[in-house]
């Protein structure tokens, strides 16, 4: 049996891809059990400094949770959750409400960078809209089709698409469930740029290994919980926080490369430190 999650890992950069084509990526049970484990193990791994993630083949990033699964869980044959603790729980960096399956790319302290190379629906487009930043494929599209199944945004779904779009445009996302094309999702900033199917994971890889090479795993990780706090501070509380990280990273290790790299005219050998 093939693995329904994959990962490799390459120039600090781990590619993650949702691997059930035939049934366009949809997440069963197995799938999310393995999405959490791979997750969990790149949390923790200090050489992965970012990380791709992608649907495999042609049509899909994920079409959301499998209409199987869904059929069982309605009929009590199938649990919502498994019974076992996730080992996301083991990222003891991040808050306890993000070691959760969906909401993984915000737990890990990595940027996260979907590739969406298809249609991201429901779950699929759960875990788009936590990714730090998105790509899309010419052939992508989005839909948030809960309420024209008889159920609601889950997992977070309406806070990032609010913090992402604001709240029209999450509104009519959300409310109408209507297709969201590659053109469009790039004209409201849902994703950051649209290539040619050919050309999509490359270029996901291409930014994240820049990423690996230039920037501070260290400074990376704060500016993803600046990031995150952001739409719940008020201007103030953010001022105080950025300072207190700013006087921290004065201290740091990376900061002394960062500015030895500079006056030496040479690429950072950042430690994360």
């Amino acid at each position: 049996m093939s693995e329904t999650v994959t990962c490799e890992i390459e120039d600090g950069v781990a590619l993650v891809t949702l691997n059930r084509p035939d049934r366009m990526n949809a997440v069963n049970m197995e799938m999310g059990l393995a999405f959490e484990a791979v997750m969990a193990r790149l949390g923790l791994d200090d050489q992965v400094k970012a990380v791709v993630l992608t649907g495999a083949g042609e049509r899909a990033f994920c079409a959301g949770a499998d209409v199987a699964r869904l059929e069982g869980i309605s009929a009590g044959t199938e649990s919502h959750a498994s019974s076992e603790p996730s080992p996301l729980m083991g990222l003891h960096y991040a808050p306890e409400a993000l070691r959760v399956r969906y909401a993984a790319p915000m737990a890990l302290r990595q940027p996260v960078i979907a590739a969406v190379n298809g249609v991201s629906v429901g779950a699929g487009f759960v875990l788009a809209a936590a990714s730090d930043i998105r790509f899309a494929s010419s052939a992508a599209s989005f839909m948030a089709v809960f309420a024209q199944r008889g159920l609601v945004a889950e997992n977070g779904l309406a806070w990032t698409l609010t913090a992402i779009l604001g709240r029209g445009r999450a509104s009519d996302i959300l409310l109408s469930g209507r297709r969201i094309g590659a053109d469009e999702a790039l004209e409201i900033g849902l994703v950051s740029a649209v290539l040619p199917p050919d050309r999509l994971v490359e270029h996901a890889l291409d930014y994240a290994r820049g990423l690996a090479r230039t920037a501070s795993p260290r400074s990376l990780a704060v500016i993803k919980r600046q990031l995150r706090l952001a739409p719940e501070q008020s201007y103030a509380e953010a001022l105080e926080l950025d300072r207190a990280e700013v006087a921290a990273a004065l201290q740091s290790g990376d900061f002394r490369e960062g500015l030895a790299s500079f006056r030496d005219k040479r690429p950072p050998n950042f430690k994360g430190d």
